[in-house]
């Protein structure tokens, strides 16, 4: 029967026949029969070829179905039968997880911060698996281990997350799609499944595969499904831990559309990139307890070390699930640069990976990422809006993305490119190297406030500040200021103290005005001692534009913290004034002299630094929330009091000892606090240790359990190296931590 049906699928209008016996048409169609005959079916060993010519009076036999239409019903099915089995699941897991499962996720937390941080974000993810028990944080513990088992191993077997899809080779999306379908097409519902991956098999298949639901009969996983991406319900447990805690993700991303569109099918044009989610994945299983973090750098590793790879040359082990996803991300966004693809999309994957790889102290990648991430957003045309363009005819228009569709997209395109550029204007303070953007080419509006944002409410351009006012960073409009806005303006202040003291001695020697005192100028090499730069006009703006902007701040945003909420964008926001200060006169202090005005403004900054470090520490905040920026302050401030502290035991001034040890202990504790979930603190923490030890000696270094380099140590990051790498603190530091200006050039003579 079945191979009777199969030839009279042949066109008999067109009664092509070589007239063989059988003919080689009847040999294809009993081939084909027998190589797709469902199981039970008999069919002869060779094809009976019966036909001879066209019968003209029988009606051509029609198709009743075309492949496009059985596609689209076979597909139709198979959603269908996810969904049954989703309800199933969802029925399973509600059963298993009474006991220990009553509501969800955050609120059960015990730590009082976790509620302020779900509302500032946004969010409810009451019902979501896995996040009901906490481990004191916030953050979620036993409810992920009935999900999937501990990640170890790294690396996934053959790009098939764990599932065995021999029977679509070679085959794209799609078509992994149709082989699913031809499946129910030609079983019985009951057998189109495909079997959960059993418990004897290893934890990285159990990690990559399908989702367990111990011996259920009722798994069917997408054969679609992005390679390389862990299980659909590992991915979204992830992302929902992303959009929780990291404290970008919703700016970067319109949280419940983002969130919506995870529920599409993954052929869907709708459904997120999969660069997107495997940085997601990379960031959200830091806020994960089952999923093993990636391993700190050893102690003998340098805490100023520069590139990252020489670190996994040392450690010699395989990539963690963080590196692995965060691998993956970094792979397609640069095929999809290549190719022009995802245009947009590269820049919010650039962004996420530059916070991942400043995240575990991998600083040359994060430098790299985060220039990219600028230079790739100035072609998109995110760095400017209408009508700010050139005046110029180019050959190319102003942006080779398409114009924004909606507001909310056009907002998220605006939010990124001020990320963007907050993470390589922050990152840039910690080197003396050059900007990868200049301020002047941004003319930006400023992001919208989160409520407006969440909305999606058009604000016109009249009611908005743009990123070139002239009062933008001392006059906040009323309505159209928030805690994200503050600090983009804090940034822009970073920004503006950078370009200063990187352009200065350029200025100088040009004998430019904005930087040459009225007062005291040296007319000759001989005479820089006496240079005073606090008279310096360009100085006096910057030093006035700081004081005004921490005075500005609204009534409602004076204070980042109240009771236990803490607002992390504030917080930082209140942080980089007081950081934007030491910058601009550390360089030019001298801690031993009473009378040196520059000393006692970096001192008053420390120790402000220090007052809100207090402040959150007496709340029961997770200080690894609070970002990255918020660190590096911190360490700033440390660096500053251990230099006073040099200051005060060679004036042996007992009064002030004391205090300033005590101010760099706390500074430490909170460190080692953060350096819990995040490798950068653990970094900082070892680079102050090492200041420490080299400022002070071991007259009170040795009263600290600090870990430190002797003076003996010497390490080899490169197998075929001949020398060795003997750390100098003193020096290595000040690769991203110059403060110490050398002397300015003289002008040059005029004839």
């Amino acid at each position: 029967m079945f191979l009777n049906e199969t030839r009279h699928a042949i066109n008999v209008e067109d009664a092509s026949c070589d007239a063989q016996r059988p003919c080689s048409t009847c040999v294809r169609s009993h081939s084909y029969a027998v190589a797709h005959a469902p199981a039970g079916v008999e069919l002869p060993p060779h094809p009976e070829c019966t036909f001879d010519e066209a019968v003209s009076e029988s009606p051509p036999v029609e198709t009743t179905e075309t492949p496009k239409s059985r596609f689209e019903r076979l597909e139709n099915e198979l959603e269908s039968l996810l969904r049954e089995k989703d309800r199933a699941l969802n029925t399973f897991a509600s059963d298993q997880s009474q006991p220990q499962m009553q509501h969800h996720p955050f609120a059960s937390s015990s730590n009082a911060h976790t509620p302020n941080l779900v509302h500032s974000n946004g969010f409810n993810f009451d019902g979501i698996p896995g996040f009901a028990n906490g481990n004191g944080n916030g953050i979620p513990t036993n409810g992920i281990s009935n999900m999937y088992p501990n990640y170890t191993s790294s690396k996934p077997q053959n790009g098939t997350n764990g599932m065995d899809y021999t029977q679509f080779p070679n085959a794209s999306g799609l078509d992994n799609l149709a082989g699913v379908a031809s499946l129910l097409g030609n079983a019985p519902l009951s057998e189109a499944h495909i079997d959960s991956v059993s418990a004897g098999l290893n934890q990285d298949t159990s990690m990559s595969g399908g989702f367990q639901s111990n011996g259920s009969n009722l798994d069917i996983v997408f054969a679609s499904w992005p390679v390389n991406l862990p299980s659909r319900e590992v991915t979204r447990h992830l992302v929902e831990a992303y959009f929780a805690f990291h404290l970008h993700a919703v700016r970067l991303f319109h949280g419940p559309s983002f969130l919506a569109s995870l529920d599409l099918h993954p052929t869907d044009p709708r459904f997120p990139w999969s660069a997107i989610l495997h940085a997601m994945c990379a960031i959200g299983s830091l806020y994960v307890a089952s999923i093993p973090p990636t391993p700190a750098p050893p102690p003998e590793y340098p805490a100023h070390e520069v590139f990252g790879a020489r670190l996994r040359t040392l450690q010699r082990r395989p990539d963690s699930f963080a590196e692995q996803q965060a691998k993956f991300a970094k792979e397609q966004a640069e095929i999809a640069l290549d190719l022009g693809h995802h245009k947009f999309q590269c820049v919010q994957v650039t962004v996420m990976l530059t916070w991942f790889y400043w995240c575990h102290g991998r600083w040359s990648e994060a430098f790299l990422s985060a220039a990219q991430g600028l230079r790739v957003a100035v072609p998109c045309g995110l760095n400017v809006c209408p009508p700010f363009h050139t005046i110029a005819e180019t050959l190319r228009p102003p942006a080779i993305i398409p114009p924004a569709k909606t507001v909310m997209e056009d907002e998220v395109r605006r939010n990124t490119f001020w990320l963007a550029y907050a993470m390589e204007r922050q990152m840039g303070t910690g080197n003396g190297w050059a900007l990868s953007l200049d301020d002047q080419d941004i003319c930006q509006l400023l992001p919208l406030r989160g409520d407006q944002f969440e909305q999606g409410i058009l604000v016109y351009p009249s009611e908005r500040q743009w990123s070139h006012d002239r009062d933008l960073l001392t006059t906040h409009k009323d309505e159209q200021i928030d805690s994200f806005i503050l600090y983009v303006k804090a940034t822009i202040i970073l920004s503006r103290v950078k370009s200063f003291n990187l352009r200065f001695k350029g200025k100088h020697y040009v004998g430019d005005a904005s930087v040459v005192s009225p007062n005291n100028s040296p007319a000759s090499a001989d005479q820089q001692e006496i240079f005073d730069i606090k008279d310096a006009p360009a100085f006096q703006e910057l030093d006035k534009m700081i004081n005004a902007f921490r005075t500005s701040f609204p009534a409602h945003l004076k204070s980042p913290i109240i009771g236990q909420s803490v607002d992390p964008y504030l917080y930082t926001a209140s942080l980089i004034p007081h950081l934007g200060l030491i910058l601009l006169n550390e360089p030019h202090a001298r801690p031993g002299e009473a009378t040196c005005v520059h000393a006692d403004r970096i001192l008053r900054a420390a120790r402000a630094i220090v007052d809100l470090m207090y402040n959150i520490a007496s709340t029961s905040y997770d200080v690894s929330l609070l970002g990255l920026h918020s660190i590096m302050c911190w360490f700033m401030s440390g660096r500053v009091l251990i230099r006073f502290l040099k200051a005060a035991m060679q004036a042996n001034s007992d009064a002030q000892i004391p205090q300033l040890q005590a101010e760099i202990v706390f500074i430490r504790s909170m460190l080692m606090k953060a350096a819990e979930r995040i490798t950068l603190a653990q970094r900082y923490q070892r680079m102050l240790d090492e200041y420490l030890f080299n400022s002070t000696g071991q007259t009170f270094a040795d009263s600290l359990p600090i870990s430190r380099f002797s003076t003996e140590c010497t390490i080899s990051l490169e197998e075929d190296s001949t020398s060795t790498m003997v750390p100098d603190t003193s020096r290595a530091t000040d690769v991203f931590m110059q403060y110490r200006a050398p002397p300015i050039p003289a002008r040059p003579t005029r004839r």
